[in-house]
This record gives C-alpha cells, structure tokens and sequence, in this order.
C-alpha cells in the first residue's frame, strides 16, 4: 500500500497514518485483495454501470484472476451486494433508530439523516441508478430494498398514500441533484437538499 492509499484511508477511517500503514501489513492478503475485487467493483459500476461490466472486468482492474473473484463471491451479484454494504448498513441503522421514535421525530431524523447519507454515499446512488429496473428481483440486496420502502415511509410522515408518492418524488429528486451536483460543495448540497424536501413534504 503505498502512501496516497494509507492517507485516504486515514481520511475515511479516522485511523492515523501508522495505524494505516499497520494495516496494510497485517491485513490478511486474502482480505486486502477482496477489499480492492469491491473497490474496483465500485469504480466500474459507476464509470460504465453493473449491466455493462463483467467479472471479468472487475478481475482484470483488481488485478487478479476472474477465479479469485468467484473465489470470494458467489457472481457478480454478491459483488454489488459487498458495493452497496457500507450505504445499506446505514440505512438499517436510520430505519432502525426512526422505528423508535414518534411519528414527527422519526420523519424529522428520516429528512436530517437521509441527506448526510445521500451525500456521503453519491457514487452508490449512481450504482442504483443503473439497477433500479432490476433490483426488487435481486435478492441479494433485498434488505436494502425492504429498508428504502420503509425509510420512505418515515419521510412521508402520514399514511396518505398522496404523501407517500411525494416522498418517493422528493427522494428520486434529491438522489438525482446528489449524482449531477455540478461545482456544488456537500455543504451547498446538503442545504439545497433540506429546503427542498422540507417543502414538499407535510410535516407530520
């Protein structure tokens, strides 16, 4: 891992630069050369979409052997299903928190969170633009299928089936602003995000 990798990785993790490095040589090759099968997997999927990229694609920018890939994950499926992990797990901590929480605070937290996430997570957004058609017939990410209806749900605030589709309408939105964000900073973007759903949708 040369030094670039160890100070990205300290920006994303919080780890100090040695901590990094560290793990770098203590990391299980087995684990290092999966962690870079998904991240590929995710430059890929962004740069020309899932439909259009083989395993083999993916092998040939890990580089490794499109072997090792379906030595690590069952096809390629259980690659996007590693991709969208980190952004799914989110949302089943979001939908879980709102779950306990009164009708009001759970859309209020729902609006706040669902930003941050929508932010933080752009590049997966442009994955699940590419899928979408697809992906209630893909098993592998049904969970974060399940979590999006549901984090829906807490955005509307009612059960006005009129709410419901102006959630969904405020969220294809938001999703569609984060992907094409021009020269927009995440903080110009969060703030364009929370004054446009808070006016779409009825507060509860």
């Amino acid at each position: 891992m040369n030094r670039d990798t160890i100070l990205t990785d300290r920006l994303k993790t919080g780890r100090s630069v040695s901590q990094a490095a560290d793990m770098a040589v203590t990391t299980p090759a087995r684990e290092r050369t999966r962690r870079e099968i998904v991240r590929q997997a995710m430059h890929l999927f962004q740069a020309g979409g899932y439909n259009a990229t083989s395993l083999q694609d993916i092998a040939t920018a890990a580089g490794c052997s499109k072997a090792t890939v379906l030595y690590h994950f069952s096809g390629k499926p259980a690659v996007l299903a590693a991709v969208l992990e980190p952004a799914a797990a989110d949302v089943a901590e979001l939908v879980k928190a709102a779950a306990e929480l009164p009708r009001a605070d759970a859309q209020e937290l729902a609006i706040q969170r669902f930003i941050d996430l929508a932010v933080v997570h752009r590049g997966v957004v442009d994955v699940l633009q590419d899928i979408l058609p697809v992906i209630e017939q893909m098993p592998e990410v049904g969970q974060l299928v399940a979590d999006g209806m549901r984090l829906t749900e807490y955005m509307a605030g009612s059960d006005d089936p009129l709410e419901h589709d102006l959630a969904k309408f405020a969220i294809n939105g938001l999703l569609g602003e984060c992907r094409h964000s021009g020269e927009r900073t995440d903080d110009d973007l969060r703030r364009l995000c929370d004054i446009a759903l808070r006016r779409l949708l009825r507060r509860a």
